[in-house]
């Protein structure tokens, strides 16, 4: 019997992205949320002031804007910084399939901008760096960076 072998070559998966284990978990930022998981996805979540009805004009529209949503995957890393592409997007007005997303680990953070826990001191606390598209270098803290990256 003739056998045939059939080989596929697939990208890396992004689960083995070494350093991933530092970027997951939950983040925030003033009026976001970043969330990214072991096999580097992640969605971040916004204030769409874009979308905001006009109730919320002259007071806090990001209280009152209706979230969105930008989903995207994270496929390659050098050094400490991670870079991928949006995979969705709620407000394709905002953003786009496709667009860039780059996240840049940043480390040294230290008062007064880290903690509590008791577990911070000194100068580890951790922020990530992102941009998404035309959006640059947004900052999302931890529990390592309370007062870092605003509410």
């Amino acid at each position: 019997a003739l056998m045939i072998a059939a080989l596929t070559c697939a990208p890396p998966a992004s689960a083995d992205l070494p350093g991933i284990a530092a970027l997951t978990g939950s983040w925030h930022a003033h009026a976001s949320g970043l969330t990214i998981d072991s096999a580097g996805s992640g969605r971040l979540t916004y204030a769409d002031i874009a979308a905001c009805p006009t109730a919320c004009s002259g007071h806090d529209d990001y209280a009152d804007a209706p979230q969105a949503t930008v989903d995207f995957t994270l496929t390659s890393v050098s050094g400490d910084t991670f870079t991928g592409s949006v995979e969705a997007a709620s407000n394709p007005s905002n953003y786009t399939v496709g667009e860039p997303v780059t996240i840049t680990l940043v480390t040294g953070i230290g008062e007064p901008f880290t903690g509590p826990p008791a577990s911070v001191s000194g100068n580890n606390g951790v922020a990530l760096q992102v941009s998404v598209g035309a959006m640059r270098d947004w900052n999302f803290c931890n529990d390592t960076t309370h007062n870092y990256c605003g509410g």
